[in-house]
């Protein structure tokens, strides 16, 4: 058991892969890292400041952690940054659509 701790009375795995949760909470993490980041950007084709960047990582992994989902912190990391291209991918595509329902 050396990739196990007990920490307030759970025994937590402290080498958890991203792919070891339930799919529902992967989604529900993906779904809030892309709504945040969304709402963030200003022009649709650019990636946003690593500040800002960041700053959303903390601001979900603290809900992460409210919610009682254990997961290492680079886990959520690296599948964040991971889904940017695809974050502001549909977004671009959301803009284009609205830009064409203008036009009809």
């Amino acid at each position: 058991m050396k990739n196990h701790v007990y920490q307030n009375g759970r025994l937590i795995q402290t080498n958890k892969k991203f792919s070891a949760l339930k799919q529902k909470q992967k989604e529900w993490i993906t779904n809030e890292l892309g709504q945040r980041y969304i709402s963030a950007i200003n022009y649709p084709l650019v990636k946003l400041h690593p500040r800002k960047r960041d700053q959303i990582l903390d601001e979900v992994y603290d809900v992460i952690v409210a919610k009682d989902i254990w997961i290492p912190f680079h886990e959520v990391k690296t599948h964040y940054f991971r889904k940017i291209p695809s974050f502001i991918s549909s977004h671009r595509k959301m803009m284009e659509k609205q830009e064409d329902e203008k036009l009809e």
